[in-house]
């Protein structure tokens, strides 16, 4: 029960409208303990694991969330992938892809066809970053992210794939 209560207490609490966000936790690098960084991107450990490993790959350069990604962020989205199976492989050598979770939460967008109407603003810190969960957590894993609810989460391999096609069309 209490499940389930957590569950819509979490729902409930959405971001419905766009938040402004003064200072940046992920852009302070000094606060995080990283378990990789390059010249592009910073990794850490969650502090609320949603699994037996939970990491957040962030860049360097802040960028707000995965609804303001252009043609000209595909390097860096293809970079961010290499460093998810990088932290796979070092981490969890035998792990099996049914295993690992991976994807970001959606930032506040128009919903289509509803003007002045729009999907609630699901990240609690607005710098992307791409959640790596390995083994999730049933619960968080149905409710906080969700792969059957797109208004709430896009799994990387879908936000690489969009990006592609935008590039295909020359946009």
């Amino acid at each position: 029960m209490e499940t389930l209560f957590r569950a819509w207490s979490y729902l409930s609490n959405l971001e419905w409208t766009e938040r402004a966000q003064s200072d940046c936790k992920f852009c302070d690098h000094s606060k995080l303990k990283p378990i990789y960084q390059d010249n592009l991107v910073i990794a850490f450990e969650n502090i609320r694991l949603g699994g037996r490993h939970h990491w957040l790959i962030t860049p360097l350069q802040h960028i707000r969330d995965i609804e303001v990604l252009g043609t000209k962020d595909l390097p860096l989205l293809l970079h961010i992938d290499k460093v998810k199976k990088l932290l796979l492989d070092r981490h969890c050598p035998d792990h099996k892809n049914w295993t690992i979770h991976s994807g970001y939460h959606r930032g506040r967008r128009p919903i289509s066809l509803l003007n002045g109407f729009y999907w609630p603003d699901i990240i609690s810190i607005h710098h992307l970053h791409l959640h790596v969960i390995v083994e999730p957590f049933w619960t968080l894993w149905l409710f906080k992210y969700p792969t059957w609810l797109p208004f709430m989460w896009k799994s990387d391999r879908q936000v690489v794939q969009q990006v592609e096609r935008a590039k295909l069309k020359g946009d």
